[in-house]
């Protein structure tokens, strides 16, 4: 039940790669799925994901919840909440495509925003944001 989960979020990583606002603002450090042990703040990682069954009549599909965490330790939370504000941005695009893109022999039929946070994480000295999304994504017969 998890072929789109890994198509989505490649789909989901290379958008945010490709936003040169968003790589400046990173400085050009990342966003990773996996932390290195000494990565350079400010940065965006992938946290928790579930997916879930949504087929139709019609078709096969799945629901997706997942979990982009944004670490900065300058500026606090003032950077936190202004990159979180661009990766909203650029994931509303996204999920508001028009042409609902193919990533992976899947269509992406929605991507949502459903909650934000934002908190001083004292573990990693600096802070930390927490965006939630909801995707749906349905597979294109014949693929």
């Amino acid at each position: 039940m998890t072929g789109a989960a890994l198509a989505l979020q490649k789909a989901i990583l290379a958008w945010l790669q490709a936003a040169p606002l968003l790589m400046e603002k990173l400085q050009g450090q990342g966003i990773y799925d996996h932390v290195p042990p000494h990565a350079v703040f400010p940065y965006i990682s992938l946290g928790q994901s579930q997916v879930y069954a949504w087929d139709t009549d019609t078709g096969t599909g799945e629901e997706h919840s997942l979990v982009l965490h944004v670490w900065a330790r300058s500026n606090g939370r003032r950077q936190v909440l202004e990159l979180m504000m661009l990766v909203e941005e650029l994931l509303e695009a996204l999920g508001s495509n028009a042409l609902r893109p193919d990533i992976g022999g899947f269509h992406l039929v929605n991507l949502t925003l459903q909650s934000s946070q934002t908190r001083n994480d004292e573990l990693r000295d600096g802070y930390s944001g927490q965006l939630r999304y909801r995707a749906v994504t349905e597979k294109i017969e014949g693929m």
